[in-house]
């Protein structure tokens, strides 16, 4: 099972993780935000959880997964990340396709770090080998949509 969240101190937390991180993410060329576009100054946060609700559905792959993650929801931070063994964050500055999407990579990631070769992996290996299992869960899912 999922469960969305969002709450002021999860942004909060995220500000203080991206800047804590801020150079090694400028190093690797990772994008986040520190502050909110206009548009998303002001966030229905029930419906943007409905509509990642109704979308994550459309994905065979997560009826399939044992164990339960919480993603929290926030309009600051990376596109996404996640910490063992359960927690995901994602980045709501995007359409709830993309968000979703970020999810799925990030639930991935949290799969694949069980296995040791995985973890001996660089992180641009890492994130190959992660973009090539969601595409196959997309291109396998996507005839069921």
């Amino acid at each position: 099972m999922i469960t969305l969240k969002h709450s002021f101190f999860i942004d909060i937390k995220i500000i203080l993780i991206t800047i804590f991180k801020k150079s090694w993410l400028d190093k690797n060329g990772f994008y986040y935000y520190l502050s909110t576009q206009k548009k998303y100054k002001e966030i229905n946060w029930e419906k943007l959880i409905k509509d990642i609700n109704n979308e994550l559905r459309n994905y065979e792959f997560l009826k399939e997964l044992k164990g339960d993650y919480v993603v929290f929801l926030s309009k600051y931070g990376v596109f996404g990340s996640f910490y063992k063994p359960d927690i995901i964050y994602a980045n709501i500055q995007r359409d709830s396709s993309k968000i979703t999407l970020t999810i799925l990579h990030e639930i991935i990631h949290l799969l694949l770090e069980k296995d040791p070769l995985f973890k001996k992996s660089n992180h641009e290996t890492k994130e190959k080998i992660v973009e090539n299992k969601l595409n196959e869960i997309i291109k396998k899912d996507k005839l069921n949509i």
